[in-house]
């Protein structure tokens, strides 16, 4: 794994990173994932498999997806293995993220907008539209703004529930094209401030920045051809999915974002065909992560216990 500054051209190992996210006590390049029971995310009014492009942990440990291959947003309860709601959308969502109360919002590129969610009751329902210029991706949420990717334009930026663009980025401080796909975003605690990470297919990069959007570090690694789905776990570490393709495997893999070391969690040899996305329940221990070979009709759920 290479580790890149923003303000020098060459590479060095970072350090001195300290997360204060949950799960500070598992390490899990020492763990092994143990698979519990499938949890089924498919639904009698589906026209199609599922695709699932992402999914967010709710407060009371409920699942939140999205399927894009069925155009809507579904509610799934691990304990029960089920799902428990679907609401559909006027077309392909992508990314999706927890917001403050019982909301969510997901992204729904070719429409150029947000959507927000209502999560109450085990019911979901439409909010807000929010209008917004360009092909919009990878989503989270920092300090009353959404923290988007774009890949038409390809940028990162802080956008108000207005659909206003605050800051925006597209090039590091040597004017290096920062990114190409930036589908995924994480953003976490480190220290006492907000750190945001993004994935990018196109640049096959993980770029960790400020909440200001300022580049802090790059990563590459050969396992991570494809990097798309983040988690931030504590204790320095982050979580990635691989999807895999001609040139590189499907796994799930441990960052070490101080060494910037990448451990393989799972892959083929687990079975796993091509997956974008993955979430984790910090009180439950748990690991979600999706598989979209055949259109898989599950969510898959890995236990540290």
């Amino acid at each position: 794994m290479l580790l890149k500054t923003a303000t020098k051209q060459q590479y060095f190992i970072f350090a001195g990173l300290t997360s204060t996210q949950q799960l500070p006590n598992i390490d899990f390049t020492k763990e092994k994932l143990s698979r519990n029971a499938d949890i089924n995310i498919k639904s009698a009014t589906d026209k199609h498999g599922c695709n699932i492009t992402d999914l967010a942990v709710l407060p009371d440990d409920l699942l939140l997806l999205a399927d894009i291959s069925n155009q809507s947003v579904k509610l799934a309860d691990p304990a029960s293995g089920q799902l428990l709601d679907r609401l559909q959308l006027p077309d392909d969502p992508w990314g999706l993220c927890r917001l403050p109360g019982d909301r969510a919002a997901v992204t729904i590129p070719y429409m150029s907008m947000i959507q927000t969610i209502s999560v109450t009751m085990k019911k979901l329902s439409l909010q807000d539209v929010i209008n917004i210029k360009g092909a919009c991706y990878g989503i989270d949420y920092v300090h009353d703004y959404f923290v988007v990717g774009f890949n038409k334009p390809a940028m990162l930026a802080l956008i108000d529930k207005k659909g206003n663009i605050y800051k925006s980025i597209t090039t590091d401080s040597i004017n290096h094209t920062l990114f190409k796909e930036p589908n995924y975003i994480c953003v976490t605690t480190e220290n006492t401030s907000k750190v945001i990470y993004v994935s990018d297919w196109g640049t096959r990069t993980i770029t960790r920045l400020s909440e200001e959007l300022q580049v802090l570090q790059s990563f590459t690694d050969p396992s991570l051809q494809d990097p798309c789905g983040l988690a931030s776990v504590g204790g320095g570490q982050l979580l990635v999915v691989n999807y895999g393709g001609f040139f590189s495997s499907s796994t799930l893999s441990v960052l070490n974002v101080t060494t910037g070391q990448v451990t393989r969690l799972l892959g083929r040899e687990e079975n796993l065909q091509q997956t974008y996305c993955l979430a984790v329940s910090h009180t439950l221990e748990t690991v979600y992560v999706t598989d979209w070979f055949n259109y898989c009709n599950i969510i898959r759920q890995y236990t540290t216990k």
